[in-house]
């Protein structure tokens, strides 16, 4: 575990280098801006450094069928659709709920509380997401949640799992330019969020036995939700959407049991 966590971070370490050399500041970069071919490489490697970190660390440890044990789970699709709905919607459904908090205590509000894409852009998007979420998903809970809670409890294992996620997803604060309207306060919610976070996808992943399909789903679905309802501070890291996040991980670990954030019994077939 420590090995893949360092070479997660030695990956982005890596990805990062061209911003460095090419001096580009990451503040200014948008999805329009022309950037070296190398540097825009450089940062889909740290997008996908979880999974590559994964891949790489069981391949040098030679497990028997490691690679296999690793990403099957991605094509483990037989789950009750109620675990698709929850995936896919759950996180829209507490941007909205955070927006109803604001509306409640008269807080700012956004300008549209939804905002709907045509199809084809919602399909591209959904597309793109989750081959996002496959560079993230095989690593943090395909390697890290499973490994750490073949030990230890789950909900012990995703906290630290969160940690780390939430200490990784900060790389851009230290690129150049990164710092640049960073807070510490935004550092904390980030971490806070996805520790929260973390909870919530093993939750699903332990519950759907072990379909890091419906992680992806879930993880691509937190990205669409984001484009879904616009968030009156520009990001979703504000403390309205941290706090419904960090009760319904609380939910979800006092319903499903701290010990396996899951109702059924432990172990998930390698076979399928």
């Amino acid at each position: 575990m420590l090995v893949w966590i360092a070479a997660v971070f030695a990956i982005t370490g890596l990805g990062m280098l061209p911003l460095y050399v090419y001096r580009l500041d990451l503040g200014k970069l948008t999805f329009s801006s022309s950037v070296p071919l190398v540097a825009g490489l450089g940062i889909e490697l740290t997008a996908f450094a979880p999974t590559l970190a994964a891949v790489l660390i069981v391949a040098v440890m030679r497990e028997p069928r490691g690679i296999r044990r690793l990403l099957r789970p991605v094509l483990r699709w037989r789950v009750a659709v109620a675990w698709y709905l929850v995936a896919a919607a759950g996180s829209t459904v507490l941007f909205l709920g955070a927006d109803v908090a604001r509306a409640i205590i008269h807080a700012p509000l956004p300008e549209h509380w939804v905002t709907l894409p045509t199809v084809a852009a919602a399909v591209f998007l959904v597309g793109a997401l989750l081959a996002g979420s496959f560079g993230e998903e095989i690593g943090w809970r395909g390697l890290g949640q499973r490994r750490l809670q073949s030990g230890h409890n789950a909900l012990g294992a995703a906290i630290v799992i969160g940690l780390v996620w939430g200490v990784w997803h900060l790389w851009p604060v230290v690129a150049p330019g990164g710092l640049d309207g960073t807070t510490w306060s935004d550092g904390f919610l980030t971490i806070a969020r996805l520790m929260a976070m973390s909870v919530l996808f093993a939750w699903l992943y332990n519950s759907s036995g072990g379909s890091l399909l419906i992680v992806m789903i879930a993880h691509a679905g937190y990205n669409l939700g984001i484009r879904i309802v616009p968030s009156v501070t520009g990001d979703h890291a504000d403390a309205f959407v941290v706090a419904l996040f960090v009760v319904a991980a609380v939910a979800a670990a006092v319903v499903a049991g701290p010990r396996r954030l899951a109702r059924m019994e432990a172990g998930f077939p390698d076979h399928i």
